[in-house]
């Protein structure tokens, strides 16, 4: 296929990157660019309340101590900005974001770091990702929930864990929060070696990552976002209007579960809280995670906390996102907000999904989800830099 000039094939640009990319190389060039690819060390430490739970996720060790890879210029000159990516739910590896990723480094000539969610990509463990294991596994889960639907060997790992125990999804979120504002601290204290002090720090967010850094701008009493610029993309919604069953993300048995868990438990009254840790309560992050329940629970909350960060805000949503619905996304941020022009309503082509927005099996489509990913990322460039 001819390609358009300044346009590179989505479908080779995608498989080149998968290709070369490694989390346990230090550095690697990559081809066709002056770009490199970094990896650093990052070391959890667990907010009290993670560490006060009984709860055995507490000593995984992947999830504490893990690899986090950074795509940026060539040359050793220490940079003023930064661009943090984040992932969605259930992701086991960053293939599908390091198209992303590069864009944003190779047009801004910053770097850009992609930074994995508690329990997500190289932060689990090995046994959840082991097909031949998962597929005994599964056929268990089914004989065990008869009416189970998207049922999967690689969703069956997080069903498994929320079905078992739904204030995972809480837990997991507080904690990708607490290293996400560790890592952000460090590169403004000048502790980075990447970064000069004091560097301004913008965010892209992908799917449910979206609602961490919503959660961030509600809670955030430091006021470590004030001069950052955030993307949030299909993504974004309140939580009684996510639709999450899917082979890719959870059964329909583990969204049920965490679904009435969060709509009954996370609603009640403070004087009605009789089952539900204190930790949810005394910490600023729970309180911005349960505005995001339902439309009316703590309101004003969430309304005033994004009417103060729109203009540092840009919300992309699917027209067709059946997982994130543009329904739950306009109830989160308000009618204001959703007529400006920071929030985009956009629809491809072809046929795409939440999960696979940008495809890669059909060669013959390679010019339009090119068409596509530029849609989004250009005017994320545009707006965070």
């Amino acid at each position: 296929m001819k390609e358009k000039p300044g346009i590179v094939s989505y479908i080779r640009q995608y498989q080149n990157l998968k290709n070369q990319f490694d989390l346990n190389r230090d550095h690697i060039s990559l081809d066709d660019s002056h770009l490199i690819l970094r990896n650093f060390e990052f070391i959890s430490e667990p907010d009290k309340f993670l560490l006060s739970t009984e709860n055995e996720d507490a000593i995984i060790e992947e999830n504490i101590k893990f690899r986090y890879p950074v795509i940026m210029p060539e040359g050793n000159t220490k940079s003023k900005q930064a661009i943090i990516l984040l992932h969605g739910l259930n992701e086991r590896t960053w293939h599908k974001h390091l198209t992303g990723a590069r864009f944003l480094a190779e047009k801004s000539g910053k770097p850009v770091l992609m930074f994995p969610l508690s329990f997500h990509i190289n932060r689990g463990l090995p046994a959840w990702t082991d097909i031949r294991k998962m597929t005994g596994s599964l056929d268990e889960r089914k004989r065990k929930y008869p009416h189970v639907k998207e049922a999967s060997c690689v969703n069956l790992a997080l069903s498994d864990r929320l079905t078992e125990y739904p204030e995972r999804f809480y837990l997991s979120g507080l904690q990708s929060t607490m290293d996400l504002i560790k890592l952000i601290k460090d590169i403004q204290d000048g502790r980075h070696p990447l970064f000069e002090k004091e560097t301004r720090i913008n965010l892209f967010a992908y799917s449910i990552s979206c609602m961490l850094l919503q959660c961030l701008i509600i809670s955030d009493r430091d006021n470590i976002l004030k001069n950052s610029k955030i993307v949030l993309f299909a993504g974004g919604s309140l939580f009684s209007h996510i639709q999450g069953a899917s082979r890719f993300i959870m059964d329909s048995v583990a969204f049920e579960s965490i679904r009435k868990y969060y709509m009954s438990v996370f609603t009640w009254k403070t004087a009605q809280l009789k089952e539900l840790r204190p930790w949810v309560m005394e910490h600023p992050f729970g309180k911005a995670f349960r505005s995001l329940i339902i439309p009316d629970f703590l309101r004003k909350t969430r309304s005033k906390a994004f009417d103060d960060f729109s203009e540092n805000m840009m919300v992309i949503s699917l027209q067709d996102d059946h997982i994130m619905p543009q329904s739950g996304i306009k109830e989160a941020f308000g009618e204001r907000f959703c007529q400006s022009a920071n929030f985009r309503s956009i629809h491809f082509p072809y046929a795409y999904t939440h999960e696979n927005p940008f495809p890669v099996l059909y060669n013959n489509i390679d010019e339009q989800v090119g068409a596509g990913f530029h849609s989004v990322f250009s005017p994320t460039l545009e707006f965070l830099t």
